[in-house]
C-alpha cells in the first residue's frame, strides 16, 4: 500500500536531500570512523512509543506493555472498532533480543478472523511507523486496505516491523517482527483473538515483510494458524533494483532510504560511506516519504561511498542474505505484480514463485497490465484472503 502525504512535503524532502548531497562535501571534515548509532532514528516524542524494555530470557511474542488508543480520522470515521497498542519481545536478525510494537484494531462486528496488514512503511524514521501515524497524524492509506478489512469484519494487526533501528527493506529483520507481532496480538487478552485463523497482506515494501514472514513461519512460529499470504509488487531480490532505482528519479529517494535501512543492521556497511555519505545519512535519518510522490533527486548511491559499493563482498553478502526464497512457506501464497512496473522488475516475483514451487509450495502469481502504483489497487489479494478465510 502507499501512504499519501501532501506532495509539497515529499518534493521538499527530495530536494533537500539532493542539496545535502551536493553541498556537504565542502563542509564536512574527514572522519576516520563513525559511530554506527549516529545513523539510528531519533525518538518520536511520544513517551509510550519511545520506551525501552529488558527482554532477555522472554519468549518471542511476549507482551511487555499495552494501552488502549484512539485512532485518528479518516479511518476512525469510516469504521467502528476498538484499538490497542502492544509492546512485545522479538528477535533481531543477528539474534539479539529487542522490543517493538503492534497496533490491533478489532471491529465491533468481528468475524472471528485476523489479518496482518503489513503496511508499506517505506521510510527510515520512527514517526513513519503505523503506531505513530495512526495516533498522531491525519493520514490517508491508499489503497485503504485497513478500512476494507475492518468493514469485512476482520481484526487487523499492523506491526512496526522495521524494528527500533528502522531496518527498511531488510527482510530477515521484518519477517521475525511480523510473526512476533501476530503472536502478541493473538495473546493479548483484551482483544480476545486467541486461536484465530490468520492471513497476511503486504504491497511493495510491505511485501518484503510478508514474504519473509511467510517463509519463516514454519520454523519460527509454527503454532500460528496461517491460512495464506498475499504479496504484491514484491522486491524479492534487491540486486535487481540497482538498474531501475539507483539514481533514477522518482524512485531514487526510496532506494537511498532502503540502503540506509539495510546498512543499519549490517555490520561494517557505514564504513563504505565517504564524508558526503556520512553527512547525508545522518541528516536524513528520520525521513518519511511516499511511494506515490517521491520528488526529483537523482542521487546515485556511488556518490555517497568511497568505493563502488556493488563491487564489495559486503554488498554481495547483503544481496544473498536479503533474497527471498531461502526457506519454503507451508501456507498458500498469492503474488501479484505489474508487467509495467518500472521500479520493481517482475523477474524477481517470477523467480520467487519458481523457487517456492520447486520446493513444493502452493504459490500463484498473477501478472497484470499495470505499473507499480496502480497495481496496488487491484482487488485480487483481498478476494484471495476471503477465499482462504472461508468467506
Amino acid at each position: 500500500m502507499v501512504k499519501l502525504r501532501p506532495p509539497w512535503r515529499a518534493i521538499f524532502v527530495a530536494i533537500a536531500l539532493a542539496f545535502t548531497v551536493f553541498t556537504t562535501s565542502t563542509l564536512v571534515a574527514a572522519q576516520s570512523s563513525v559511530d554506527a548509532s549516529s545513523f539510528d532514528p531519533d525518538p518520536t516524542g511520544d513517551a509510550y512509543l519511545d520506551q525501552h524494555f529488558a527482554t532477555d530470557g522472554l519468549p518471542n511474542g511476549a507482551i511487555l506493555s499495552s494501552r488502549s488508543v484512539r485512532i485518528l480520522p479518516p479511518l476512525a470515521l469510516t469504521s467502528s472498532f476498538d484499538a490497542w497498542q502492544v509492546w512485545f519481545k522479538t528477535t533481531a536478525a543477528d539474534g539479539a533480543a529487542i522490543a517493538t510494537l503492534t497496533t490491533i484494531m478489532k471491529p465491533k462486528a468481528w468475524n472471528g478472523r485476523v489479518v496482518g496488514n503489513n503496511y508499506a512503511i517505506d521510510s527510515v524514521g520512527l514517526k513513519c511507523n503505523p503506531s505513530y501515524q495512526l495516533t498522531h497524524a491525519v493520514s490517508i492509506e491508499t489503497p485503504d486496505i485497513t478500512r476494507q478489512l475492518l468493514s469485512s469484519g476482520y481484526a487487523v494487526v499492523m506491526t512496526d516491523y522495521q524494528g527500533p533501528r528502522m531496518a527498511y527493506a531488510h527482510g530477515p529483520t521484518q519477517g521475525r517482527e511480523v510473526l512476533d507481532g501476530l503472536r502478541a496480538a493473538l495473546a493479548f487478552p483484551s482483544a480476545g483473538l486467541a486461536g484465530s485463523p490468520t492471513a497476511m497482506i503486504g504491497y511493495s515494501g510491505g511485501a518484503i515483510a510478508t514474504v519473509w514472514a511467510a517463509q519463516m513461519q514454519p520454523t519460527y512460529a509454527p503454532e500460528l494458524r496461517m491460512l495464506g499470504a498475499a504479496a504484491g509488487g514484491t522486491p524479492a531480490d534487491l540486486s535487481l533494483l540497482r538498474k531501475t532505482m539507483d539514481g533514477k528519479p522518482p524512485a531514487s529517494v526510496l532506494y537511498l532510504m532502503a540502503a540506509l535501512g539495510v546498512a543499519r543492521v549490517t555490520p561494517g556497511a557505514f564504513d563504505l560511506l565517504n564524508d558526503v555519505g556520512v553527512s547525508t545519512a545522518q541528516q536524513n535519518k528520520n525521513l518519511c516519504t511516499s511511494a506515490a510522490v517521491l520528488g526529483v533527486a537523482p542521487v546515485p548511491l556511488r556518490s555517497l561511498t568511497e568505493v563502488d559499493p556493488y563491487d564489495t563482498d559486503l554488498v554481495r553478502r547483503v544481496y544473498r542474505e536479503t533474497k527471498a526464497g531461502g526457506a519454503t512457506p507451508t501456507m498458500p501464497i498469492y503474488l501479484w505484480h505489474g508487467l509495467l512496473d518500472a521500479w520493481i522488475p517482475v523477474a524477481g516475483a517470477r523467480a520467487l514463485q519458481q523457487t517456492w514451487q520447486n520446493a513444493g509450495a502452493d504459490v500463484s502469481l498473477t501478472v497484470l497490465p499495470c505499473d507499480h502504483i496502480t497495481c496496488a489497487f487491484t482487488p485480487g489479494a483481498l478476494e484471495r484472503i476471503d477465499t482462504w478465510m472461508g468467506r
